[in-house]
């Protein structure tokens, strides 16, 4: 299995109810793919804020930053199209 096809088949592997064959083979590209474990990780701990019930304060700057780049990328997008 590639990167891609983990990729295609993460919210397969991340669902409780997964086949073990296709976990197998997803854990398996994960052992030797540091790259895919990282996007991995990232997502269950999304997923695990999301569905928690206490609040996360982002920093004003972080807030602030995220605005900035948001705009310039919709800016960006606007003048492509």
């Amino acid at each position: 299995m590639n990167c891609n096809e983990v990729l295609d088949q993460i919210a397969d592997y991340l669902d409780e109810d997964a086949r073990a064959d296709l976990c197998r083979v997803i854990e398996a590209h994960l052992a030797q793919c540091h790259d895919c474990q990282v996007e991995v990780d990232t997502i269950k701990k999304t997923i695990v804020l999301y569905q928690s019930e206490r609040r996360v304060e982002v920093p004003v700057h972080i807030t602030e930053r995220l605005r900035v780049v948001l705009t310039r990328a919709y800016r960006e997008a606007d003048s492509t199209d």
